[in-house]
């Protein structure tokens, strides 16, 4: 179960990063359904397989707004550095920057 959690935690993590949210949606959908089928095929009642289900789902979405927010703030940092180094750049020429 740990190996499973740790990868569901890093394709989450890393489709924040790539994917659309509709997309994430669908993709953690199915794989939450796999899940509950493999789990009852296992034995487990109803009850523990939409429990544990709904456990996967919620660290899922949770790892997906995780991963969106750092790629969010990593772009944002890049953008900041990009026009500061423009900015310096000028500055140290003497001459303003055109446009």
């Amino acid at each position: 179960m740990l190996n499973s959690t740790l990868i569901v935690v890093a394709v989450s993590i890393a489709a924040g990063a790539t994917i659309r949210a509709w997309a994430f949606a669908t993709f953690a959908f199915l794989v939450v359904a796999a899940l509950g089928a493999v789990t009852l095929l296992k034995g487990s009642s109803l009850t523990e397989a939409i429990v544990s289900c709904l456990e996967v789902l919620v660290l899922m979405e949770i790892c997906y707004l995780a991963g969106l927010f750092a790629f969010s703030l990593w772009g944002h940092n890049q953008k900041r550095r990009k026009k500061n180094s423009i900015a310096e750049r000028s500055h140290v020429t003497g001459k303003r920057p055109h446009g």
